[in-house]
């Protein structure tokens, strides 16, 4: 195992440097709301009567973050599709926001062409490919964000500028002040979660270590902290390279909690986190410490994380980017390099092939 307080052969791993694009993901945030401030996007004549985010893994999770960000404030619905197909309900009064870091995403870019054939509005969200050509081609609205990160580490540049792009359409009030209250939270968080932090009072390195051959098990409510526990569980298989599950309150309690009560010698091999946010419904967090007397025994352990924060983007962020830390410490204590995908990079290629 690697010493998670030596730096050095830390960076010797992590040659991508994962580790520093998420010690500059408040910069990076900053860098977001500029570019896509500059855009030029023109309102609607007549309101959408539809909102659907085109887009898949690390894109698409800012669709998903979108979507609860905003569900209490719009007006419309909102719909991430992440498919070939678009819904039926889907026509030429809905807005589209595709979005794609490589830009080559194939389910995003079948999206975009039949957006297009719809006659709808299509605002496109990439580092360039295929979504940045069809986009010019088209004379459709286009927001260039920068190019050789990983997708999963350019969260900032590609949920800020879809909030830009519907406040742009007024169909949202102007989150400038939660963006730039949400950027100052990442960076005093930032004190304690980088790499020469001691793990003495470092959380994510505490975290790492405790699930050293384990498999965790990710638990939100159907809130914030609900897709906080999506990415948590995508970062885990993305950065740690380990099996990762997720579930959500009150719907566990339906089905899985009852789950946990055989198999002792396999259900000790995992590690539950449970994800909290203040604001979350009083019934849920009954049912959230209930649930936690009844099943705590079966796994290896528990972690805690709660939400920190006055709005939404800030509280879910505060635990995403306690998130993305621990599974990329727990890649570089195992001697793995956090940022290659091997098997979705063979994927694509026999797909390509085929």
């Amino acid at each position: 195992m690697i010493d998670i307080d030596d730096i050095v052969t830390m960076k010797e791993i992590d040659k991508e440097d994962m580790l520093g694009f998420l010690e500059r993901f408040p910069e990076q945030c900053e860098e977001a709301m500029t570019i896509a401030k500059k855009v030029n996007l023109t309102a609607f004549s007549n309101k959408p009567a539809l909102i659907v985010i085109l887009g898949m893994g690390g894109s698409g999770i800012s669709g998903d973050i979108t979507r609860v960000l905003l569900e209490d404030e719009l007006s419309i619905p909102i719909y991430v599709n992440k498919d070939y197909k678009l819904p039926k309900f889907a026509d030429k009064n809905t807005l589209f926001l595709a979005v794609s870091y490589s830009g080559n995403t194939e389910e995003t870019l079948s999206g975009f062409d039949q957006a297009v054939s719809l006659g709808a509005t299509v605002v496109s969200i990439t580092s360039g490919g295929g979504l940045a050509k069809r986009a010019k081609e088209k004379n459709l609205p286009l927001v260039i964000i920068p190019k050789d990160i990983q997708p999963r580490a350019a969260l900032g540049y590609l949920l800020i500028p879809v909030l830009v792009a519907l406040e742009k359409f007024g169909l949202i009030e102007d989150k400038t002040t939660e963006i730039e209250e949400t950027i100052a939270s990442l960076k005093q968080a930032r004190e304690n979660l980088s790499p020469g932090s001691s793990s003495d009072e470092n959380r994510a390195k505490q975290l790492a270590e405790r699930l050293i051959g384990k498999i965790p098990i990710i638990y939100g409510s159907g809130g914030i902290t609900g897709i906080a526990a999506l990415r948590w569980k995508c970062q885990f298989n993305e950065n740690g390279k380990v099996p990762a599950f997720y579930n959500v309150f009150p719907e566990l309690n339906h089905n899985e909690t009852v789950g946990w009560e055989l198999l002792e010698d396999i259900t000790e091999r995992f590690f539950l986190i449970m994800l909290r946010d203040d604001q979350d419904h009083s019934q849920v967090k009954k049912r959230i410490n209930i649930t936690n007397s009844l099943i705590q025994d079966h796994f290896d352990g528990v972690f805690e994380v709660r939400t920190k924060g006055k709005s939404m983007l800030e509280r879910i962020f505060s635990i995403i980017y306690l998130g993305d830390f621990t599974s990329v410490y727990l890649a570089v204590i195992e001697g793995i390099d956090p940022s290659p995908v091997e098997r979705i990079s063979v994927l694509k290629k026999r797909l390509a092939e085929e």
